[in-house]
C-alpha cells in the first residue's frame, strides 16, 4: 500500500507527449489512455487503496487476443525485404496458426524512441487478412523522418512494439455495385 506523497506521486500515469500520438485519430488514442489511467490513479489516491490502480477483469479477460487497443504488445521481426531504394518490407512473427485479427481498413501503431523521445506511427499491414503466423508491413524511409529514425534500426530477430487494431472500414463484398476510394 502507497502511503507517502511520493510513493503516490511515483504511481501517477505519465502525461504521454505530443510526439507519441501518430494523429490518426485512434480510438482511444494515447491521451483518451492516460485520462482514463488518471482518473483511476486519483480515486485510488484519494481512497488510499493502491489495489485500484491493477487492471480491471475486463481488460484481463483480453488477454487471449494477440494485440491489444491499449496494450503495447512485442512483435519479433522475422525477416526484412528492400522493396526499393527506400522503402522496407517487415514481417513480423504471429504464434503459429494465429491472426493478428484485423479488418479491411484497420491499422495498427508501432512506438519507438528516437534522441529520447517516445515517437509512435500508425501503419497497415498489407499482408492477406487471413494470413496465419505472421503479419507484414511496407514502410518507407524518409531522410529527416522522426519515426524513420528509429525503423531504420529495425533488424531481423529485434523485438518492436505495436498496438492496435484501429480505424476499420465496414465493407461487405459486393454490398456496393461501384466503389470510390481516395
Amino acid at each position: 500500500m502507497a502511503d507517502s506523497e511520493d510513493e503516490w506521486l511515483s504511481l501517477r500515469p505519465q502525461e504521454p507527449m505530443p510526439t507519441q500520438c501518430c494523429g490518426s485519430g485512434c480510438k482511444p488514442c494515447v491521451f483518451d489512455i492516460y485520462e482514463r489511467e488518471l482518473e483511476q490513479w486519483k480515486q485510488a489516491k484519494a481512497k488510499g487503496d493502491q489495489n485500484l490502480l491493477s487492471p480491471s477483469n475486463e481488460s484481463k479477460q483480453n488477454g487471449l487476443r494477440l494485440i491489444e487497443t491499449e496494450k503495447w504488445s512485442a512483435f519479433q521481426i522475422e525477416c526484412v525485404e528492400q522493396q526499393a531504394a527506400d522503402t522496407y518490407l517487415y514481417r513480423f512473427q504471429l504464434p503459429s496458426g494465429c491472426r493478428l485479427g484485423l479488418t479491411v481498413g484497420q491499422h495498427i501503431v508501432a512506438r519507438g524512441i528516437v534522441s529520447g523521445l517516445v515517437v509512435q506511427r500508425a501503419y497497415t499491414p498489407v499482408n492477406p487478412v487471413d494470413a496465419e503466423g505472421y503479419f507484414e508491413v511496407l514502410i518507407k524511409i524518409y531522410e529527416d523522418g522522426l519515426m524513420s529514425q528509429y525503423v531504420k534500426t529495425w533488424k531481423e530477430w529485434d523485438n518492436i512494439c505495436w498496438r492496435g487494431p484501429f480505424g476499420g472500414f465496414p465493407y461487405k463484398s459486393n454490398q456496393y455495385e461501384q466503389l470510390l476510394l481516395f
